[in-house]
């Protein structure tokens, strides 16, 4: 939405500013995300008009149907992380910390598999078992959600 990257860090600090002095009007049964970002679009369109002697920028129309997208996008990842922490809580004990070994610490699958005792191919197949069950999982999940 801006072109010039160093401004990215003041458009996000007068945002922050914005926010903290309009704090007492936000309505917590709306999500925070949403309302943050009609902050930071007012944000980039207050920028764009004190830098508008600067040639490469999009029209407004472009910007809010970026900021839109960005949004609608940010919305769907919310619900695949719930979907992924709902199919996460259904895993046996020991699937599940299994996955929280693995994607919780920087450790290499070989360090994975001499800590816990595995030879490396069975816990691949073993990581490659359980990341097919959560990926079924979600992916029923926000069909059934979907629907509704």
């Amino acid at each position: 939405m801006v072109p010039v990257a160093s401004d990215v860090d003041d458009i996000l600090q007068d945002t922050a500013v914005a926010l903290m002095r309009k704090f007492d009007q936000y309505d917590r049964d709306q999500p925070f995300f949403n309302w943050a970002c009609r902050f930071a679009m007012f944000e980039v369109l207050q920028h764009r008009k004190r830098h508008r002697t600067r040639k490469r920028h999009f029209s407004d129309e472009v910007l809010e149907a970026i900021a839109e997208e960005y949004q609608q996008h940010q919305q769907s990842a919310d619900r695949r992380r719930q979907a992924l922490a709902d199919c996460m809580r259904q895993l046996e004990e020991q699937d599940r910390r299994l996955i929280e070994l693995r994607y919780g610490s920087t450790d290499t699958i070989d360090n994975l598999a001499a800590r816990i005792n595995e030879p490396v191919a069975r816990l691949y197949r073993s990581l490659a078992r359980i990341r097919n069950l959560l990926a079924n999982c979600v992916r029923q999940k926000l069909a059934v959600e979907g629907q509704q």
